[in-house]
């Protein structure tokens, strides 16, 4: 993606959600342990909840905030201006809403005759993981050229950075199954 496309995208985020400047917001934690955002009218909103607005492609440069209520406070763009203890507060909520390890290597698939459902077992960035696929068309992405995205069948999602960065068996068992 361009500079000139991020800049359409951010400008398209600006005039559809309020946006949130990172010079006016701090987060911290709260007594019971709850994120909470001060903005710069004086404000406080408890329960903040974070959610990517480009989790792939861009996971920490605009990130949606929600209260408590799950009433959205807007868009921050770009988190890297906030103070250091804001960043990573809020960095650390963002990581939590979209959880996604990333494969580095594929140990085993084998798919179920007849029922369309693949065993998978891999190492990721977080460690073993072992999961199903239930439909491939349904349950695999690819969000650019060599990224592909796999939602196992309880809605994880797993995330091969680069499939030619993979090792050759690996590469062989993710094109036959993907």
């Amino acid at each position: 993606m361009t500079d000139s496309e991020r800049e359409q995208q951010a400008q398209h985020a600006a005039d559809t959600f309020a946006v949130i400047d990172p010079g006016d917001v701090q987060f911290r934690q709260n007594d019971d342990g709850l994120v909470e955002a001060v903005l710069g009218d004086g404000s406080v909103h408890a329960g903040i909840r974070v959610a990517p607005a480009f989790p792939i492609t861009r996971p920490n440069s605009f990130l949606y905030l929600f209260d408590g209520d799950e009433k959205e406070l807007g868009l921050l763009v770009d988190p890297r201006r906030l103070d250091r203890e804001s960043r990573d507060i809020l960095l650390a909520q963002a990581d939590q809403a979209y959880f996604m390890p990333h494969i580095t290597r594929i140990i085993r698939v084998e798919e179920s005759m007849g029922l369309g459902i693949a065993q998978w077992e891999v190492e990721t960035d977080r460690g073993y993981s072992a999961f199903e696929v239930v439909s491939r068309s349904e349950s695999v992405w690819f969000v650019g050229r060599d990224r592909i995205v796999i939602r196992d069948a309880d809605g994880n999602r797993y995330l091969i950075e680069d499939m030619s960065a993979l090792d050759k068996r690996s590469r062989r068992l993710a094109d036959l199954y993907i």
